[in-house]
């Protein structure tokens, strides 16, 4: 009983991972972050895969560079672009924004 208990505890948990990257593709692409970021090439922004393993281990700081707060680790000089997407990433909750990061994170 212990083990199926734990099954089904552990498919939960990943089932919420899951649902916050699902999520957090839903804004990325609904705020318009896909017009200067592709999954896995370079365009006007760096890629998701750049800046997933740019900022693997630091999800926090993604967080705090999606509320404005963090410097740009992948690309600085882009950084002036970024500035106006940024601000308007503001008014997500917290709750949109974790998953926003957790989405860029998930991309390999």
């Amino acid at each position: 009983m212990r083990k199926v208990m734990m099954a089904v505890v552990v498919s939960a948990v990943i089932s919420v991972g899951g649902a916050f990257a699902a999520d957090g593709k839903a804004i990325f692409q609904s705020k318009g972050c896909a017009a200067c970021h592709n999954p896995t090439v370079d365009t006007v922004g760096p890629s998701l895969k750049k800046i997933a393993k740019a900022y693997a281990g630091k999800e926090k700081e993604l967080i705090e560079f999606l509320k404005g707060h963090g410097k740009a680790i992948v690309d600085p000089a882009k950084y002036p672009i970024m500035q106006p997407q940024l601000n308007q990433l503001k008014s997500l909750s917290e709750e949109e924004i974790k998953a926003l990061a957790e989405y860029i994170l998930s991309v390999k």
